[in-house]
C-alpha cells in the first residue's frame, strides 16, 4: 500500500494537478489547496483520497457508457493510493503516510457523495460512479501535519470498533 500521486489546486477547479508533494495541516487540509481552511475546523472533507483501482475500473466501457481515461487528480482527489481498498475501511481509520517521526496522519471520515458536478466532465461519469456503489473515494481529516509524496508507504491503523463508512 502506497501513495501513487498527490495533487492540489489553488483554484476551485474540478480537477487538481499532480505535484511532487503536499503538506497536510491539522484541522485545515492541504496547504495551498483552494479548499484548505475554507470551512470550520470540524470539516470532515479536508483531504480527498481515491485508490487507483477506480481509474482501472472506469477505463473499461460498460453496456451503457463509454470508457473514461482518468489520471491522478482528475476527479479532484488530493491523494491517489495504490493497492489500498479505501472503501472497505471503517470510519475513524487512521492512515499514516510513511514511518518517520514527522509523517502525516489522516482519519477517514466517510465516503465522497457523487455530486452533479461530476457530469461536467466527462458526460455520464456521475451515473457510472453511482452505479459502481460508492466508488468515488473517501474524505479524511488531518490529525498530524506532515508531507505526503508519491512513493510514501501507507500504514493502516484500524479503530477499536468497526463502523461502516457513510456519506459525508
Amino acid at each position: 500500500m502506497s501513495v501513487l500521486s498527490v495533487s492540489m489546486s489553488a483554484s476551485h477547479s474540478f480537477g487538481k494537478m499532480p505535484t511532487s508533494y503536499i503538506y497536510l495541516l491539522p484541522k485545515l487540509g492541504v496547504q495551498g489547496d483552494a479548499h484548505c481552511g475554507t470551512s470550520p475546523s470540524s470539516n470532515p472533507r479536508q483531504v480527498h483520497l481515491i485508490d487507483s483501482s477506480l481509474f482501472s475500473s472506469l477505463s473499461k466501457p460498460s453496456s451503457k457508457s463509454p470508457s473514461y481515461q482518468l489520471s491522478p487528480g482528475s476527479l479532484g482527489e488530493n491523494i491517489t493510493t495504490s493497492n489500498l481498498d479505501l472503501l472497505s475501511l471503517g470510519e475513524g481509520t487512521r492512515l499514516h503516510f510513511g514511518d518517520d517521526e514527522g509523517h502525516a496522519v489522516v482519519r477517514i471520515s466517510g465516503i465522497r457523495q457523487p455530486r452533479k458536478r461530476l457530469d461536467e466532465w466527462p458526460e455520464g461519469l456521475l451515473e457510472r460512479c453511482a452505479k459502481k456503489g460508492k466508488k468515488i473515494g473517501v474524505y479524511a481529516t488531518v490529525e498530524k501535519e506532515g508531507y505526503v509524496q508519491p512513493g510514501s508507504a501507507v500504514y493502516v491503523e484500524s479503530p477499536k470498533h468497526f463502523k461502516p463508512l457513510g456519506y459525508v
